[in-house]
């Protein structure tokens, strides 16, 4: 698996009624890589979170993205099953969009 944390951003200021306008910017993001929301759901291990499978087109592979907002916490993967190049190439730059958007920086995830 290959993946990113959003570390030391301005996520922990987020009150609970602004989780729709991070979600937007997330959105935002997403739209701006030319990615497709083929899935937008809750994790049932985070409660209250959103979880996004992105897209390139009909190319094989998933980009997921999860921002639990209960935690804070705003995470890019890979899954080893859904790795593929267009997303293998985009993980580090999509999540560094993020963090610039969120003044956080990227951390892998070990």
């Amino acid at each position: 698996m290959i993946a990113y944390e959003i570390l030391n951003s301005k996520l922990s200021e987020v009150k609970l009624l602004d989780v729709d306008l991070v979600v937007q910017e997330i959105e935002e993001v997403v739209f701006g890589f030319h990615l497709e929301i083929t899935q937008k759901t809750t994790l049932s291990t985070m409660q209250g979170s959103i979880h996004y499978h992105l897209k390139q087109g009909k190319a094989s592979g998933v980009l997921e993205v999860t921002y639990w907002p209960k935690r804070n916490r705003l995470f890019v993967e890979i899954h080893d099953n859904r790795l593929a190049e267009w997303n293998r190439n985009m993980i580090l730059p999509f999540s560094e969009a993020l963090a610039q958007c969120f003044s956080g920086v990227v951390q892998p995830r070990v």
